[in-house]
């Protein structure tokens, strides 16, 4: 083997072990801004559901929860009431349905939340 081979072998390797170098960091940094995104996502939605729960408790509180559409700190949603359970359709900033179960005429027991899911 001559010696211009042998140098582009060692070029050929050290060349491949950048890449893959910086192949792999790439795919890091690529996750986690997926990763900080979807937190950011999963945050804003937390608010939101907070913010219309919030609301739907103080109303059951005061008695004086009605169908109809609200507008509180930024979020839109629409409140229909059924027996047992009280339907919130959000509709901005992100869209959803809060499917709030009672455990009487003023206590909320529990949600489900409803979405479609989009991975970032």
């Amino acid at each position: 083997m001559s010696e211009d081979g042998f140098v582009c072998l060692y070029f050929l390797v050290l060349f491949l072990l950048c890449t893959a170098l910086i192949l792999t960091l790439l795919n890091v940094i690529q996750d986690r801004t997926r990763t900080a995104m979807n937190i950011r996502q999963a945050n804003a939605l937390s608010a939101q559901e907070a913010a219309v729960l919030q609301f739907v408790k103080c109303e059951l509180r005061n008695h004086r929860l009605e169908d109809g559409d609200y507008a509180i700190n930024g979020v839109s949603f629409r409140i229909s009431a059924h027996d047992r359970r009280i339907d919130a359709a959000v509709s901005s900033p992100y869209s959803e349905i809060l499917q709030i179960t009672m455990e009487d005429d003023t206590h909320v027991y529990d949600y489900d939340v409803l979405r479609n899911e989009t991975a970032a």
